[in-house]
């Protein structure tokens, strides 16, 4: 009896230590993120807590800026995945190509952006990228007929401003996954699709692509978690401006916690945010785990 217990209890002694570390650093600062949640509870003033139940989720809800930068998020989220899946998808194709040269080098340069702190990252876009005038885009605009336009500064085009900076720094990390994968594709597949007569764009999508989805679902949950709770980036370009365009749920719940001293409320906004991106990730995963079973 005891060796059939151990059978199927060897495997956890395995992975206590780092299950142990997790819950620590993980588990512990969530379950006072949900204590301060259910309570009025200022920066200065935490010996002085009051419980107030759900009133703070209420008042969240209710709130238009709460609500405001939830779409914002939404939005933003869901450009960097689409960007950040394309163009990984298309960098590994062409890095893969037999004519490439200097394969290692290629994808060196690619990774820069990925291990570069999203501050840095920030700051250098916003002063040699969309900086109007001497910006690198506004001289490509004006040298093309275009106006000399202040990304950052309008409120139309700064959240597609930060979104593209943003995808740019993720775009790496689909590279890398989406590459590795490209690598385990039999020759033999590519040489049946130019039999065939397929050319480069049909061999991708007929080929490639199908191959490549369970790794679209890895990177698509990395990215995805990654750009939902993203605010260094944000910060360093717009500091959630103009008029709030670009305030995501993470600047917001900076913005309660430290400039209003509300934590009650920044933990809720920020235990909401967790609760909503673990719903997603678990429907994501679902629909398709689904979709596969069917295929």
């Amino acid at each position: 009896m005891a060796q059939s217990l151990d059978k199927y209890t060897k495997g956890w002694w395995f992975i206590l230590p780092g299950l142990a570390v997790m819950v620590a650093i993980v588990g512990v600062p969530l379950g006072m993120a949900v204590r301060y949640s259910l309570h009025d509870v200022f920066l200065y003033d935490f010996r002085n807590q009051v419980f107030v139940g759900l009133e703070n989720y209420q008042r969240a809800f209710a709130d238009p800026l709460f609500n405001r930068a939830l779409r914002v998020t939404a939005l933003f989220t869901l450009g960097n995945m689409a960007l950040a899946i394309v163009f990984g998808v298309l960098v590994a194709f062409l890095l893969n190509g037999k004519l490439v040269r200097g394969r290692r080098t290629w994808l060196a340069l690619f990774l820069v952006p990925f291990v570069m702190t999203p501050v840095v990252g920030g700051i250098a876009w916003r002063l040699f990228m969309w900086q109007p005038g001497t910006g690198l885009v506004n001289a490509l605009a004006t040298a093309l007929g275009g106006p000399d336009t202040f990304w950052l500064l309008e409120p139309d085009l700064a959240l597609l401003a930060v979104t593209l900076t943003n995808a740019w720094h993720l775009t790496p990390l689909a590279v890398l996954v989406f590459y590795a994968a490209l690598t385990t594709i039999p020759e033999e597949l590519y040489e049946s699709a130019t039999i065939d007569g397929a050319g480069a764009l049909r061999t991708l999508w007929h080929v490639v692509l199908p191959l490549l989805r369970p790794h679209m679902l890895f990177v698509s949950i990395i990215v995805m978690t990654s750009a939902f709770r993203e605010f260094d980036m944000i910060w360093a370009l717009t500091g959630g401006g103009p008029g709030r365009t670009t305030t995501t749920l993470s600047i917001l719940a900076y913005n309660r916690g430290v400039a209003n001293q509300d934590m009650g409320m920044a933990n809720t906004i920020a235990f909401t945010m967790f609760l909503i991106m673990a719903t997603v990730a678990w429907l994501y995963i679902t629909i398709w785990r689904r979709q596969e079973a069917r295929a």
